[in-house]
């Protein structure tokens, strides 16, 4: 647990005693708490408890590879920063540990100043992080989202590059599974950006016909192929002035590759069949949810043209264990659907919310969308929603999910008002009898403090963090500890 006085929270996970000790003096110096780990298992459990803010971590660990579990320490809670340490260094080994999150890659034995410089630079910039992210609210409501929303710490680093990207006019790349938003990011990377009163063009590169495909992004003469009867307009010259989005880039043919690479260097293009260049001013932002570095090395991508749409890159995240942003995508497409009608929003009832929490949503933002209109469609004109609302497949779900659990169904018709005032009554009564002993009942008023602060203001962190003093770290281990999240409807 991180002590009050502490500046930060630094988990060191190194199964070598020495190292760890070493590197214990240094976090401690630097006035941080030093939490050890000499597992991987052990050091991925605790940053999974949300309250650390730098990880030190070894790659050759007795329970396997430090650069495996990069990434999961990097879905911690609190999202912290990764020193990779190793004493066999190499170029691959350095490359891949910055293409899956590591902050900085450094080689034993570790110097007192190898060792500090990298920790003073991530702490550095994680202070400068909170505060930007305290002046979000701000922010947000400058930067239009048109439906990208959600609270989870990589989804916030991913709402921020967006809005940075949206003054500039470089290329950005989108990368995330099928339906985690990617055209809506481009969307509002565009509806921002000085370019916003021009078209936006989207090219879904997956449905472009293979035998017309330079046709259609180039355009064409007259004449140029059997059956071009008539000069056409590429989709990159209508997107002159504006956005062009490529969705889905990687199904691009290698050849169309090759000539849109020297349209980005020239912002020219040149018709089937042409004999003069276009001139084509339009801003780039590409999208796939695959991986491009492996088409790459496979030669399936070319690796110049990656170069290039690699400008801004924002990898978006899955839905799955997410809870807050499942209940804020939910409720968003509610609004959407229900007051576009001029209806009142409907109440979520505890076990719809919970087989909305438990559910692994495969199809991730666009899922949650088809799901929602197909509930508000069978309640149509009751006040709350419940499980039967939902499609077969949540509700068999949430019903095996109970029974693996043991967990009998909760009060589907008490509010959150009545189940609060129920909690706080029992803690009452609890107080007539015998007394709980001090560090229960802390941790009673602790977790009653909470609810009512979230359930106060919401998804209003900056408020939340100003109020109650916690870092944003700190709070997420808090919520996480007592089963608590932002509420959202």
């Amino acid at each position: 647990m991180l002590s009050e006085d502490a500046l930060g929270s630094v988990l060191i996970i190194d199964d070598d005693e020495k190292i760890r000790d070493a590197l214990t003096r240094v976090v401690v110096r630097l006035g941080h708490e030093a939490i050890p780990a000499a597992t991987l298992a052990e050091g991925v459990d605790r940053a999974g408890r949300g309250d650390v803010d730098v990880v030190f971590l070894d790659v050759r660990m007795p329970d396997g590879s430090g650069l495996d579990v990069i990434s999961d320490i990097r879905r911690a809670p609190s999202s912290p920063e990764v020193i990779v340490i190793t004493g066999w260094g190499d170029p691959d080994g350095a490359e891949l540990a910055m293409r899956r999150g590591a902050w900085d890659y450094i080689e034993k034995p570790p110097s007192v100043r190898t060792m500090t410089d990298p920790l003073v630079r991530a702490m550095e910039y994680r202070r400068r992080d909170q505060a930007e992210l305290g002046a979000a609210g701000a922010g947000a409501r400058q930067f239009v989202f048109r439906g990208v929303v959600g609270t989870n710490p990589k989804r916030e680093k991913c709402l921020r590059l967006a809005a940075k990207a949206a003054d500039d006019d470089v290329n950005v790349l989108l990368v995330g599974p099928t339906g985690t938003g990617k055209e809506l990011f481009a969307r509002a990377i565009h509806d921002n950006s000085p370019r916003r009163d021009n078209v936006f063009v989207v090219v879904d590169c997956a449905a472009l016909p293979q035998t017309i495909v330079e046709s259609v992004l180039f355009g064409n003469e007259k004449g140029a192929y059997t059956g071009a009867d008539r000069r056409r307009d590429g989709l990159i010259v209508q997107a002159r002035g504006g956005t062009l989005f490529l969705d889905e880039v990687g199904e691009l043919p290698l050849e169309a590759q090759k000539a849109f690479l020297r349209v980005l260097q020239e912002r020219r293009v040149r018709p089937v069949g042409g004999r003069e260049e276009i001139p084509c001013d339009f801003r780039l932002v590409a999208a796939t949810n695959k991986s491009l570095e492996r088409m790459a090395r496979e030669g399936t991508f070319r690796s110049d043209l990656l170069y290039r749409l690699q400008g801004v890159g924002i990898d978006l995240p899955p839905l799955a264990g997410h809870t807050e942003d499942i209940l804020t995508f939910a409720a968003h497409f509610m609004q959407i659907r229900l007051g576009g009608r001029g209806r009142r929003n409907k109440i979520f009832s505890e076990d719809f919310v919970e087989a909305l929490a438990g559910y692994p949503w495969p199809g991730n933002i666009r899922e949650i969308r088809s799901v929602m209109e197909a509930a508000l469609a069978l309640a149509r004109d009751e006040e709350v929603l419940y499980p039967v609302h939902l499609p077969m497949n949540l509700r068999v779900h949430a019903a095996r999910a109970r029974v693996e659990s043991g967990k009998p169904p909760g009060p589907a018709d008490a509010s959150p008002a009545e189940r609060r005032r129920e909690k706080s009554e029992g803690a009452d009564e609890g107080l007539s009898g015998k007394l709980p002993g001090l560090k229960a009942f802390r941790d009673a008023r602790e977790g009653d403090y909470l609810r009512e602060l979230t359930a106060r203001h919401g998804a209003d962190i900056p408020t939340i963090l100003d109020i109650s003093g916690l870092s944003r770290s700190r709070l997420y281990a808090l919520l996480k500890k007592h089963g608590l999240s932002i509420p959202r409807y």
